[in-house]
């Protein structure tokens, strides 16, 4: 869908194909949809993309004073749990047609779940993104969330893994060669995939190792997925550890480790991006910093959005794209000095820095 949208934006004339490439970064690096991405950017105004939509999909297009003046007994006709899953909300009801706002009219497989479960025929119409998130949230009290996922206990893969190479090299040759050497070529359910994942930890002494990070950053299929492996790593090797998202003038928390336990709440922090803040400093000059965290009160709220007082020594990491600082990385703790780790920590973070770009190089390839 984002890349038909992109085609048809650059062909309508609404954006260039530099302004498109640009939002296509940005959707890889912060998430969230294209012409989300492509409204925070400048590119456009927050009705171009629905009108678009509207015109070329043959919906007719809510304007926002209509979306935030919807009857309650209208609300009521869809549960909160189905319009947070779908992303819907219904408009009005005529008879068995029920008229729904909905973030993608062209997916047909929704309307019909819908249908089906509600017994009414569905009208779709279409709203910008951003204010069919707004109604969300004053509807159904769904937070607009700021692009975070928590962080998974499982990994999820979708590639194939060797479960006895993580042992022995030879015997996972051996196996391949045998009679049932074909069944290591198909993919693994995902529910063998976390006891896989314990076997090679347990055959490399118990740690999730460079190579193990290197391996799973090369197959990362999404942003999350990246944010993920890097917190597992330093959630590991360090008492805390965190990752920051630098958006414009703010530094957003994005996913955030303490004693190997997720930081609830992290993803709600929001630090600006101001002088007085260590994250400006890194963000600023591209470049790592190592030791104690000034006291000030951007400072102090970023510590405490990570769950620690003051720490000795802290390291904090950027993570640039084709230049640009677009996340850090913060540490502390650990059982050895910080000074001695800063190595590994900016070889990891140039690690994910690689995943993002392939992440980007698939969506050009895509869109060609």
């Amino acid at each position: 869908m984002a890349i038909k949208l992109g085609e048809m934006l650059v062909k309508a004339g609404k954006i260039t194909q530099e302004q498109l490439d640009e939002a296509l970064k940005g959707q890889v690096i912060f998430g969230g949809r294209l012409g989300t991405n492509l409204i925070e950017m400048g590119y456009l105004e927050e009705g171009d993309i629905a009108r678009l939509l509207s015109e070329k999909l043959g919906v007719p297009y809510v304007s926002p004073e209509q979306l935030m003046t919807i009857p309650a007994g209208v609300i009521a006709l869809i549960p909160p749990e189905m319009a947070a899953k779908y992303k819907v909300i219904p408009l009005s009801l005529e008879k068995k047609k029920l008229v729904l706002v909905m973030e993608d009219p062209a997916d047909l497989a929704a309307i019909d779940e819908i249908a089906f479960r509600t017994g009414f025929n569905i009208s779709p119409v279409i709203t910008p993104e951003v204010r069919l998130l707004a109604a969300m949230e004053k509807y159904y009290q769904v937070a607009r969330e700021v692009r975070y996922i928590p962080v998974s206990a499982k990994f999820k893969r979708e590639w194939h893994r060797d479960p006895l190479a993580a042992i022995d090299p030879a015997k996972a040759e051996a196996a391949k060669t045998s009679d049932f050497g074909a069944l290591a070529e198909a993919p693994l359910p995902e529910e063998e995939v976390a006891d896989l994942e314990a076997l090679e930890v347990e055959a490399a002494g118990g740690e999730y190792n460079i190579e193990m990070l290197s391996r799973d950053l090369a197959f990362a299929s999404d942003r999350d997925e990246i944010a993920e492996i890097l917190i597992r790593f330093v959630g590991q090797e360090f008492e805390r550890g965190a990752l920051f998202l630098v958006k414009g003038d703010v530094a957003l928390g994005w996913k955030a480790v303490s004693n190997q336990q997720a930081v609830a709440g992290f993803a709600a922090l929001q630090i600006p991006l101001t002088p007085a803040s260590v994250l400006t400093i890194v963000a600023e000059g591209k470049s790592f910093y190592l030791g104690p965290i000034v006291s000030t009160p951007d400072n102090a709220r970023m510590l405490q959005g990570i769950g620690v007082t003051k720490p000795v020594t802290a390291g904090l990491i950027p993570l640039l794209i084709m230049g640009r600082v677009v996340n850090i990385l913060y540490v502390d703790g650990g059982m050895t000095a910080l000074g001695e780790r800063l190595d590994e920590l900016q070889q990891i973070v140039n690690k994910a820095a690689m995943a993002f770009e392939i992440l980007i190089l698939r969506n050009k390839i895509m869109l060609g």
